[in-house]
């Protein structure tokens, strides 16, 4: 049997999530679509994984990866939000909804094609990050205004091509991690929870969208 049909499943599963998870929003089970994009999260954690233990790590994989992504983080939390949130708004739901899901897709495609190494930081908000931050927002039972929706949306949207720097947590960053900056988004932190613990994981997609736009501009600063 061929061994690279494994980290291709998990790589499936992903985008079988998102093609789920679109087909739940459109019928109204809101919650069930955002489960979906966390599931699409797990699989898209163990594509890799699988791939590198079977040593069968490829440019086929690599793209059929970003494939899934698109659908997974970009599309079906863009339209689970469109469905829940924002279909009352007319022709002006369309914008953040787009923005959204198409930031998405140019974040994948520049971090397929960029070819001068980083170390321990990604460039732009990671899509998955995006994605699950819709999930958690839906699953917490956050209300906010359509409105910060919309708006919020397309600032995501931005972030994602953006030339933010995020920490990838996979060791040593090649950028400095500022002190002030973690400790702002560990003080608002322990204030939303004051206000509403339900939402903590939310929080903690929100407050990793911050930390990286504070971080980048200490740097830029220093």
């Amino acid at each position: 049997m061929n061994r690279s049909i494994f980290p291709c499943i998990a790589t499936s599963s992903n985008l079988a999530f998102g093609v789920i998870g679109i087909t739940m929003s459109a019928k109204g089970y809101y919650e069930g679509a955002a489960i979906c994009v966390l599931l699409s999260l797990l699989a898209d954690a163990l594509d890799g994984r699988i791939a590198r233990a079977l040593g069968v790590a490829g440019p086929l994989g690599r793209e059929l990866d970003s494939l899934a992504d698109v659908v997974g983080f970009g599309v079906s939390p863009a339209f689970l939000l469109f469905s829940k949130e924002l279909f009352g708004m007319g022709w002006l739901s369309y914008v953040p909804l787009l923005a959204f899901a198409v930031c998405g897709a140019f974040r994948l495609a520049r971090f397929n094609i960029m070819t001068e190494e980083v170390h321990g930081y990604f460039q732009g908000l990671p899509i998955p990050a995006a994605g699950c931050m819709v999930a958690t927002y839906v699953l917490c039972g956050v209300s906010v205004s359509p409105v910060i929706v919309l708006i919020a949306m397309i600032v995501v949207g931005y972030l994602m091509v953006s030339n933010v720097h995020y920490p990838d947590f996979k060791g040593k960053s090649a950028d400095v991690m500022h002190k002030i900056a973690i400790g702002i988004v560990v003080l608002l932190f322990i204030i939303g929870m004051i206000l509403n613990w339900h939402a903590w994981a939310v929080l903690i997609f929100v407050l990793y969208a911050l930390f990286g736009i504070l971080n980048t501009l200490f740097n830029r600063f220093k």
